[in-house]
């Protein structure tokens, strides 16, 4: 079984909103053939950590073919040949760690509202990575840090739970890192929530991103890219207060994939109107 945790559990929990600062220039919207012609031609010749946030699928929106396959059948076969490592925001929960480890699991599948078929997707990404010639990685969290997350009252402290995750993420891409690369292969690929790949984080949300850490690390080779579905993005009303939606909205009817460029390494593209789940 496999539990993940994302923006969704940050908004229910925590009540915020993501924050962007001001880019030096207003955003631009471009529109491009598909999501994998978006995402290539803002990658250029990048050659360090590419991190793709996901505003994830709720039961609300089972209906709707999810950001998780469409950047599987899609986007990765794009960019896979350019990549060695991929790392997934998701643990494999064994039953070792006894009653936390399954009550917090049962929480976070509550919480988040992702449907049942995420988990077959989150598998099947990982088979098609490795198919691909790109190392599939996972987090392991340990009993310890099951126990630390069961709150006051029995809750699962979210707070600490989006902080472990941004924590494991941003090891995992330290050690991707250090890993053997071929020339032709120098990305790592990071595929999770649309919060801890934030490389402009909220002050109030700072502690659950690994952005600002890597790109340090790699002085500068970091790129994030946020992957909004438009079936979902109407789903969010609190994105509607940022300047990308605005930007979206003028062209949001053209049948094409947009990009939106929130500077020089931060972009959100939205793939045209996905087909229905299937």
């Amino acid at each position: 079984m496999t539990a993940a945790a994302g923006l969704c559990a940050a908004l229910v929990a925590l009540g915020h909103s993501p924050w962007i600062p001001p880019p030096d220039a207003p955003p631009v919207a471009e529109s491009f053939p598909s999501a994998a012609a978006a995402v290539t031609t803002f990658l250029g010749d990048a050659t360090g950590v590419v991190a793709f946030g996901e505003l994830h699928q709720t039961a609300k929106t089972a209906g709707v073919r999810s950001t998780l396959a469409r950047f599987t059948d899609e986007i990765l076969p794009a960019i896979a040949p350019r990549a060695a490592h991929l790392i997934v925001e998701t643990w494999v929960s064994s039953g070792s760690c006894g009653e936390p480890e399954k009550h917090v699991t049962a929480e976070v599948a509550r919480t988040t509202e992702r449907p049942a078929e995420t988990e077959n997707e989150i598998v099947r990404l990982l088979r098609r990575a490795k198919e691909l010639g790109v190392a599939p990685h996972v987090l392991d969290v340990g009993c310890r840090e099951y126990a630390s997350l069961v709150g006051a009252g029995g809750g699962v402290d979210y707070d600490r739970l989006l902080t472990i995750t941004g924590q494991h993420l941003g090891r995992a891409i330290q050690q991707a890192l250090a890993l053997p690369r071929p020339p032709d292969r120098p990305l790592v690929i990071v595929y999770g929530g649309a919060l801890h790949n934030d490389l402009h984080p909220d002050p109030a949300m700072a502690g659950y991103s690994f952005g600002p850490a890597i790109d340090a690390l790699t002085n500068g080779a970091y790129r994030e890219i946020d992957l909004y579905l438009p079936e979902l993005v109407r789903t969010l009303p609190a994105l509607r207060g940022e300047p990308w939606y605005r930007v979206w909205r003028r062209v949001r009817g053209v049948p094409a994939a947009v990009m939106i460029r929130r500077g020089p390494r931060s972009a959100i593209v939205l793939p045209a109107p996905a087909l229905p789940a299937r």
